[in-house]
């Protein structure tokens, strides 16, 4: 062992002087090497005529080894040894510094980290002993974990509320000093690499301890305090240490880098929207209601009187606390009698914070817009100040702005995450197999150690240099690259097995084993030397060049490779049995037959390998049936040379002929076809390979088996006798009797019921129970206790306990017993009621036999190690932000109770204390921040601004992002397999199964009885359908049983049962049937034909349809159906024949061709045009019955009678239907069943009416279900119908989410009504403010003062209204309140207190965490789950390629629809010419942007209250800017002509420059009319979407800008959806909440009295904004504690609208935009976009102006050097064109597909991709002469022959003088006529068959194809 452990230590050498001397050296060496080179090349330059040039291959540049990074782990093939060495500087390990001063030093924790060797601070060399000192205590464990600590403490320290001492400050800070120090002694300060300041970890301290330095020196910067809680920062990065964190940290930091792009574009996008919203609502919501000042100071009064009163806050209208606005515009709001609305008053609303009145609060609202926090409040304003048609600015602002870049945001967050995962997944994956390596070379070096015998190993010694090299060639390899590791390690002496047939030889670059062909390895190396006579034997890749070649040490199967082929890790071969007695059987993981196998997995031409990888025979003994005995009989082997050679892929292909042949193989070898030729083997190479293969069979001996049995250890016994019970036989009969009981399904399912029923009982508490109930639920709740405790108690003596608590279940069902039990027991002690709600867990027991819950579940626990790291993530950034935020902004809290002009009193959210911090940072990330931001500003200014954005845009955006991410990432198609827990059979499943079995066999009895006795009445022949017994045939048709006659066509497919049908199977009508065979049965009734499948029913006894799995998708020619389909089932015609005799007699007849012609209408394409019309008009119909109906008796009566006229069309068309199609078909249609349940209620109204019941409630209640028939337009909308169905069949999904949701909530919901029943009661006044403690203390005090005791609407009482409440929560609205009543809560019947009860926050945060961010978000997951799977189930021809063909047949598909344009032509006039060059310059575009960007700054600065010069001065600057651009539009126009218009951009300019013009001229003009100036002011603002021109030039925004136009479609069809559902919604509201009350969130602006008001109110909430306040105005007549119709009907409305919209139909907006940012920054990643052949094209026309399609060959080169990324070649590319093989057509022209196709290639490197065809144009000659590749070589032949001719002239003329000789020479090389020699040569290429033969002229100096 001690040569190894030498060898072992040589990967560590100290660092001494010498090694600085020799890194010093090499450096030289390596400087002097590039100076040389660079002379050399000069020199080249001179001489190099007579130089044949070989094209020098470019190596890459090496990399650093990732695995030896600083910071990682010593990789475990290096751990051996690496003791001695802890915390001693030694050499760099990685091979990459070898030439750079740079040494490492080892952890004791096994930590690699790498330091610089040059002076530290000038002075301090590595050798230094301060410097070794410093370096000692840097790599020491314990200093990072001390530095951890401390900043820990810190944190706690800055939490506290009143700050700590000055010297604990001091202290903190003198240790964050320390660590500086030590770590600028052993690093260094900057100058180099991996010194202090080189990491930004470390810029953060260094920050944080020059600001405590400064705050101690200089006391005036007391403020800056606050920043040193940047140094929580620093958990962060120990936290990365851990591995799941670092995960989520990683993917935090990644997204945040990649969120560049997204930013750019939100602050483009709002910036515009901010523009335009200045420009529309500036001073708009300083409009106020004014008391009218004749009232109180009469008619005549001054101005200055006037004023004064106008501008006096008493007399403006106000409720509460604000003040109203209100608008003079059509349908804005009003002003109460005797008030006016004047603009320009006092300030704006919300403290002056919310306006549109400058660029920077108009991006403020706009913002606040696209995050939607409180937006309805806003919106309100506007519209109430505006109007309600300004509703469509607010529309285009949520659907672009919020719905799609916040959720671009969370794409870029899931993705980066997913990435993220991956890539952890990939090393974890990698360090597993570096150990198992490892280990494994251990186990062997040891048996090596053990047994002498195995000689033939010895010479095979593992040389452990070489553990770590990834790319290991092959045994044989010669080790040219050396290990990564060493430089100086040692070639190896050949090693090869005994006889080995594989010589020697050296090896390619790169590994054998890569699966990928490396295009520049060359054939001849891959090539293995073998023997020639084995090379007939079926050794795979024996002769094949091509193919991943295993060499011997596949044969040996040597332990170390890590990219072995397949990704599988070979195991060491075993030595054969005989060595090893106890080693396994040969498995097929190493066995010989596996390669042979994979190989042919990746053979392209073989289509069925005769080895059959799954069989169990294909060990390696029967492959090779060699006895032992010595009987060397040989199979017959034969090896096709020529197919080998040409199929260069792998002998195993040779199986696909063969495949035939099998049963005549040869029984010793399965997988050699029979041959007439089988060559001759000499016995010595059987040997040799028998010796070889019984290397390769033995299975390598486990681990385990080497390490000795140990003895049974103590706890073992005692394991055995007190927790596996294994005691008398009595006590076994007892076990087995209780588990036959307790194991049985019926018991299970029992037990289930009874969780149901508990769960029911915990359900009815509520307050105010009346006392028997009150009796029953504690009988009940003890029952079921003592029913699971029976339970548990009986499993486990069943299972004895070591069984029993192996299932998890098991322990969560025992856990919760003994809480139970507890509870009872101790029933007395008070606050112990809340361990009830543990037993609301015992609900999660269902998920065993409800697998929706199981998975959503297993989807909990599979992210609960993420979660909860996550959750780490998410509290320390809360307490970060919450710290800072509390050391920015305390201090101006506490001046807000002592100053009383702000309002004395502290507001509820502040930073006064680290509670109130964090629940306002929370409350931030819930997405609330701009209210806590206004309470900021009232006291701090507007340093709050940049801190809640920053908190908003981390926290919320991103944090909590990365909890939707998660879900996602586990809501693979995975988790909806089921999970492993499953593999159990699901008792409860068995349980309905045995009922379901029992009612079967009841049925079958019932039937057979039936069947009897119908029998003996009718004694019919019965026709036998098996395979036995042929079909009766009538008139040569096979009968169907059903009576119809199947046209067989010649052709056939076989039935299970042996039948032959036809495969164009039309079924004819019976009416038509053989006897009367009339005209009509020329049509084929393809919709009988799909819809009668079943008319096999009679058969189906014998034909058993496999019903499993997904239904397949048959590709079949649609036959449009000409005939209505039969009126009544076949049953009926069969029963009753008379029904049969009537459709043949005439009556009959002329009904069916009445029939056909009502057909004919239906299927006209005018009939579903008219019948969608009259649904829209019906509809819009509905939508004017609002409240002022009753003003307009004449409209009244006209809607009364369309409404009977559409339900006598709607009636009509039913009636059409019924007759064309007949019942079966109309009655089977799910659309159909919709039209007529909406008809059916149409004919009830309508007779109901007749009656006079048109009052009743149950009449209006139907009047309602009216609204229901826009729905009838989704099934004639193709749009709309594709989202419908995708919905539909994510219904049961979304439900099964809705449900597990509503259990997640049951459980918070019983926990609150536990917590809070009866606590929302309080005493108010009679204006409903609460009355202080001081005042009234109790119910009693309040009732005998005569105040009112009162409750809130949203209350615990019980577990409805806890539902309520706890939806508003999780949607964020009106949560506050709920929040401020549970806080304030004492004791039932006590007065509420000021936060009394503070930590009941803690509830809320919980409940929000997994309530709302967990739950809701399943919606989305469950949403996009589905997309997906609707996607698999669309197979595609893309199923069948590969992934490298699928993007190039992608990059084809898009190839093909492009195609060169020809470029505009320059004018013949020479002043046009100027023009159109100046126009059409690169640079004339960016001048005209930097114009733009400058008027959009123009536009920025107007703001509300300007003074008059600035407003001239913009007024004239405007004038400019429109100059300019009429000036830019008028010179286009002369320059491009009529092509000016064919360029969308310049159409838009002209339509702005034209609007702009008018805005300026026609200003003073329109204000005297109704059209505002405003309106075209707006125009100019669009004018900066031109700068989305220079989009072209930045990929990423390109990114998301083309995924939001892939997206557009589907949104357009989501959008339409969302439309319907608010226009249903719209006119059910109408009808239940015409006469609400205008309290809360309803108003004179806002409610459901109009059609077009509900509407808008119903955008407003799609968004759950404002439900709560507009809930709260519909139930404002309750009295809170009596129940009424009103609280149900609006909570149902509202809840079901929100479910829908805001939690299925606006979630489908999400899913497409993730679907489709993914599918784009796919294709940018792996492909090439569309974009980029645009781009191309475009670079094209430069080259090629009149579209030929063709560019001469010597533009070649400068060509690809113009074009961009990706396709771009960069010069010199000359001999990467070669290498492309680009065809060169005649006239040496390049045709501009192939250069495509072969850049194409190229940037995909599938060069073995076959060429797609591609469609040439007729018109364009494509004839190929030669190619790049081609040309090539005969430039080079030509150079041989020319150099060599030049010799033979020199030897020749010998004599004659050097001068005439150079004189022959260069008129030889200049004149090109004294001697050109002219090589001939023949061109075949392939897409050319003809030979031709085609001159090349050569000159001497010719090297290259231009």
């Amino acid at each position: 062992m001690d040569e190894e452990g030498v060898e072992e230590y040589r990967n560590f050498r100290p660092f001494t002087r010498d090694s600085l001397f020799n890194i010093e050296r090499r450096i030289a060496e390596e400087q002097a090497a590039k100076e040389a080179h660079k002379l050399k090349e000069a020199g080249d330059s001179d001489d190099s005529e007579d130089e044949i040039e070989e094209p020098s291959h470019h190596e890459p540049d090496p990399k650093p080894n990732s695995k030896l990074e600083a910071g990682r782990k010593l990789p475990p093939s290096l751990e051996e040894g690496s003791g001695r060495f802890v915390g001693r500087p030694i050499e760099d390990l990685d091979e990459y510094y070898h030439n750079q001063k740079t040494f490492c030093v080892i952890g004791r924790d096994k930590t690699i980290y790498r330091f610089n060797a040059t002076n530290a601070l000038f002075v301090l060399s590595p050798f230094n002993p301060i410097r070794r000192v410093a370096l000692y205590i840097l790599v020491h464990p314990l200093f990072s974990v001390v530095v951890m600590l401390t900043i820990i403490v810190n944190c706690v320290f800055m939490t506290m509320t009143e700050g700590p001492e000055e010297y604990v400050e001091q202290i903190f800070t003198g240790i964050y000093t320390f660590e500086a120090t030590t770590k600028i002694l052993a690093r260094g300060i900057i100058l180099t690499p991996f010194t202090y300041l080189r990491d930004p970890w470390n810029w953060l301290d260094f920050f944080v301890i020059s600001i405590a330095y400064l705050t101690m020196w200089i006391k005036s910067l007391g403020n800056l305090s606050a920043l040193r809680t940047f140094r929580v920062l620093r958990a962060l990065k120990t936290v990365a240490v851990i591995p799941g964190l670092k995960t989520i940290v990683g993917a935090l930091l990644e997204a945040v880098r990649r969120l560049r792009d997204v930013m750019i574009l939100t602050v483009f996008v709002l910036s515009i929207f901010a523009l335009v919203g200045m420009q529309l609502y500036s001073g708009g919501l300083r409009q106020k209601c004014v008391l009218n000042w004749t009232i109180e100071l009469g008619p005549n009064i001054s101005d200055i009187e006037w004023l004064s009163f106008v501008n006096d806050s008493n007399n403006w209208w106000k409720v509460g606390d604000d003040y109203i606005v209100c608008g003079n515009g059509s349908g804005a709001g009003g002003c109460k009698e005797n008030y006016t609305c004047l603009p320009d008053l006092g300030d704006n609303p919300n403290f002056g914070y919310t306006s549109f009145d400058n660029f920077g609060w108009a991006l403020l609202c706009a913002f606040r817009l696209m995050t939607q926090d409180y937006w309805e409040s806003l919106y309100k304003l506007v519209l109430r100040a505006e109007g309600s048609a300004h509703a469509m600015y607010f529309v285009l602002v949520i659907l672009l702005g919020s719905f799609y870049l916040v959720n671009l945001i969370l794409a870029i967050v899931a993705m980066s995450y997913d990435e993220q995962q991956k890539q952890d997944a990939a090393d974890a994956a990698d360090e597993a197999a570096e150990r198992m390596e490892e280990e494994e070379r251990r186990e062997i070096l040891s048996q090596m150690t053990k047994s002498p015998s195995d000689a033939s190993f010895k010479s095979d010694q593992y040389n452990p240099d070489k553990a770590e090299d990834k790319e290991r060639v092959s045994l044989t390899s010669d080790q040219s690259g050396g290990s990564h590791l060493h430089p100086n390690s040692k070639k190896r002496g050949s090693v090869s097995l005994p006889g080995s047939p594989f010589a020697y030889r050296r090896s390619s670059r790169g590994s054998q084993f890569s699966w990928k062909k490396k295009p520049s390895g060359r054939a001849t190396d891959r090539q293995p030397l073998v023997y020639q006579t084995l090379e007939s034997l079926p050794l795979p890749f024996a002769d094949d060049s091509a193919a991943v070649t295993p060499s011997s040490e596949d044969l040996c199967n040597f332990p170390f490779h890590k990219n072995a082929p397949n990704g599988r890790r070979y195991s060491f071969a075993s030595q054969t049995r005989r060595h090893w007695p106890d080693a396994r059987p040969p498995s097929r993981r190493s066995s010989f037959a596996s390669n042979v196998s994979r190989n042919s997995r990746t053979s392209r031409y073989s289509v069925h390998s005769p080895l059959d990888p799954l069989k169990k025979e294909s060990k390696m003994d029967t492959l090779f049936n060699f006895t032992r005995k010595g009987s060397q009989r040989v199979p017959d082997v034969v090896v096709d040379k020529p197919r080998l050679d040409r199929d260069n892929d792998s002998v195993s292909s040779l199986g696909s002929e063969c495949v035939g042949e099998k049963q005549k193989m040869s029984p010793t070898n399965t997988f050699l076809c029979p041959s007439p030729t089988a060559a001759n083997v000499d016995i010595k190479d059987v040997m040799v390979l028998k010796d070889l293969i019984d290397h390769a069979s033995g299975h390598r001996r486990s681990f385990m088996s080497v390490v000795s049995v140990q003895p049974e250890a103590v706890r073992d016994k005692l394991m055995n006798y007190l927790c596996l019970w294994n005691c008398s036989p009595n006590f076994k009969k007892l076990q087995y009797f209780v588990s036959l009981f307790i194991m049985d399904a019926f018991v299970d399912l029992f037990i289930t019921l009874c969780i149901v029923v508990n769960t029911g009982f915990m359900a009815l508490d509520h307050w105010d129970m009346n006392e028997d109930l009150k009796s029953v639920s504690e009988f009940a709740n003890t029952l079921f206790t003592g029913i699971f405790a029976a339970e548990a108690f009986l499993k486990i003596l069943a299972l004895s306990p070591i069984n029993y608590f192996k299932d998890n279940w098991n322990v969560f069902d025992s856990f919760i017993v003994f809480l139970s039990l507890m509870e009872l027991m101790l029933e007395e002690l008070p606050g112990l009621s809340v361990l009830r709600a543990f037993r609301l867990l015992r609900v999660f027991k269902l998920a065993k036999s409800w697998p929706t819950l199981n998975m959503l579940i297993a989807i909990v626990g599979r992210t609960m190690g993420a979660l909860g790291n996550l959750t780490i993530v998410l509290g320390i950034v809360v307490f970060i932000f919450a710290v800072m935020g509390q050391q920015l902004f305390r201090d101006s809290y506490q001046r807000y109770i002592n100053d009383s002009d702000i309002g004395g009193g502290m507001p509820r959210w502040n930073f006064d204390d680290f509670l109130h911090s964090f629940m306002i940072i929370f409350r931030v990330l819930c997405g609330e921040w701009i209210e806590s931001m206004w309470g900021c500003m009232r006291v701090a200014g507007y340093a709050c601004v940049p801190f809640f954005l920053l908190t908003m845009v981390i926290g919320n955006l991103v944090v909590l992002n990365l909890f939707l991410a998660l879900l996602l990432s586990s809501f693979g198609a995975e988790s909806l397999q089921r999970s492993e827990a499953d593999d159990e059979p699901n008792k409860l499943a068995e349980a309905v199964d045995r009922f379901k079995r029992f009612g079967a066999w009841v049925k079958v009895k019932i039937i057979v009885c039936l069947k009897v006795k119908l029998r003996r009445k009718t004694k019919r022949p019965v026709i036998a359908l098996s395979p036995s017994s042929s079909r009766p045939e009538l008139n040569g048709k096979e009968a169907l049983a059903d009576g119809q006659t199947v046209v067989d066509a010649e052709k056939g497919l076989d039935l299970p049962d042996g039948e032959k049908v036809g495969e164009t199977t039309a079924l004819l009508p019976r009416r038509c049937s053989v006897g009367s065979m009339n005209k009509d049965s020329k049509s084929m009734l393809g919709s009988e034909a799909s819809s009668s499948s079943s008319s096999l029913s009679e058969s189906e006894k014998d034909i058993k349809v496999e019903a499993d799995g997904e239904p397949e998708i048959n590709e079949v020619d649609i036959v449009y159906v000409k005939e209505p389909d039969d009126c009544l089932c076949k049953v009926c015609t069969r029963k009753f024949k008379c029904l049969a005799t009537i459709e043949e007699s005439k009556t009959g007849q002329l009904w069916w061709k009445f029939r056909c012609f009502m057909f004919r209408v239906t299927e006209h394409k005018y009939f579903e045009t008219f019948i969608i019309t009259m649904i829209l008009a019906s509809s819009s119909a509905l939508a004017l019955e609002d409240e002022y109906l009753g003003e307009r008796p004449i409209l009244k009566a006209i809607l009364m009678y369309l409404d009977k006229c559409f339900t006598a069309i709607f009636i009509l068309e039913m009636l059409v239907k019924w007759v064309a199609f007949g019942f079966k078909t109309y009655f089977t249609d799910a659309w159909c069943w919709l039209d007529f349940i909406i008809v059916s209620l149409s004919i009830v109204l309508l007779a109901a009416e007749s009656f006079n019941l048109g009052d009743l409630g149950a009449i209006k209640a139907l009047r309602t279900l009216r609204a229901l028939r826009p729905l009838r337009a989704v099934s004639r909308w193709e749009g709309m119908r594709v989202v419908v169905n995708a919905l539909i069949k994510a219904i049961p999904s979304i439900f099964n989410v809705l449900l597990v949701c509503l259990v997640f909530w049951l459980i918070f919901g019983i926990m609150g009504v536990q917590l809070f029943a009866g606590r929302f009661h309080k005493c108010v006044d009679a204006d409903g403010t609460r009355l202080n403690i001081s005042v009234v203390d109790h119910r009693n005090q309040c009732e005998t003062q005569n105040y009112t005791w009162t409750n809130s609407k949203i209350n615990f009482d019980n577990v409805m209204n806890a539902y309520l409440a706890l939806f508003q929560v999780a949607t964020y609205k009106g949560w506050t309140d709920i929040m401020n009543d549970a806080i304030d809560s004492r004791q039932p019947n006590y007065q509420p207190l000021y936060e009394d009860n503070r930590y009941m926050y803690m509830y809320f945060v919980l409940f929000i965490i997994f309530g709302s961010f967990f739950t809701l978000n399943l919606f989305i997951g469950v949403i996009i789950d589905n997309f997906n799977q609707q996607k698999k189930k669309g197979g595609s021809l893309e199923m069948f390629m590969t992934d490298d063909q699928k993007k190039y047949y992608m990059a084809m598909k898009r190839m093909q629809s492009k195609s060169p344009q020809k470029s505009i032509p320059k004018p013949k006039l020479w002043i046009a010419g100027i023009i159109f060059d100046v126009t059409t310059n690169q640079m004339f575009d960016i001048g005209i942007m930097v114009v733009i960007l400058l008027n959009m700054i123009t536009m920025m600065i107007e703001h509300e209250g300007m003074t008059h010069e600035i407003d001239e001065a913009l007024k004239y600057i405007n004038i400019v800017f429109i100059a300019i651009f009429t000036l830019e539009c008028v010179l286009k126009i002369i320059g491009l002509r009529q092509f000016y218009f064919k360029i969308p951009w310049n159409v838009f300019d002209f339509v702005v420059v034209i609007l702009s013009i008018l805005a300026l001229s026609l200003a003073g003009f329109f204000e005297n009319f109704f059209v505002s100036p405003t309106l075209l002011r707006v125009i100019r603002v669009f004018r900066v979407g031109r700068v989305l021109r220079l989009v072209k030039s930045a990929k990423g925004i390109r990114t998301l800008l083309f995924s939001l136009a892939v997206s557009l479609p589907a949104l357009f069809n989501i959008g339409l959806l969302l439309a319907l559902v608010m226009f249903i919604y719209a006119i059910m509201g109408m009808n239940f909440f015409m006469k609400a009350e205008e309290e809360y969130g309803l108003d004179d602006a806002f409610n459901f009295k109009t059609f077009f008001r509900s509407f808008i109110l119903l955008f407003q909430m799609c968004t759950s904004a404002g439900w709560d306040g507009v809930l709260n105005g519909l139930i404002a007549r309750c009295k809170p504690n009596e129940s009424c119709t009103e609280y149900t009907i609006a909570t149902m409305y509202l809840v079901t609208y929100l479910v829908i919209s805001f939690l299925v139909v606006v979630n489908m907006y999400i899913a497409v935009i993730l679907e489709n940012f993914s599918q784009a920054t796919e294709d940018v990643q792996q492909g090439l976009t569309p974009d980029d052949f645009d781009m191309y094209y475009e670079k094209w026309e430069k080259y090629d102006p009149d579209a030929t399609q063709y560019i001469p060959l010597d533009m070649l080169s400068d060509f690809v050097d113009f074009l961009e990324e990706p396709l771009q070649l960069q010069k010199p590319n000359h001999f990467m064109l070669v290498k492309l093989d680009i065809p060169i057509c005649d006239g040496d022209m390049c045709f501009c597909r192939d250069i495509l196709d072969a850049l194409t290639k190229n940037f995909l490197g599938t060069t073995e991709t076959p060429d797609m065809p591609t469609q040439q144009e007729a018109e364009t000659e494509y004839v190929v002469v030669s190619s790049t590749l081609k040309r090539q070589k005969e430039h080079y032949a030509a150079k041989i022959i020319q150099k060599a001719y030049r010799t033979f002239r020199r030897k020749k003329h010998g004599s004659e003088s050097d001068d005439e000789e150079n004189d022959i020479d260069e008129d030889c090389v200049d004149n090109g006529d004294a001697e050109t020699v002219v090589v001939e040569t023949t061109s075949s290429h392939a897409s050319d068959t003809t030979e031709q033969q085609k001159t090349v002229e050569l000159h001497a100096d010719s090297d290259i194809v231009a």
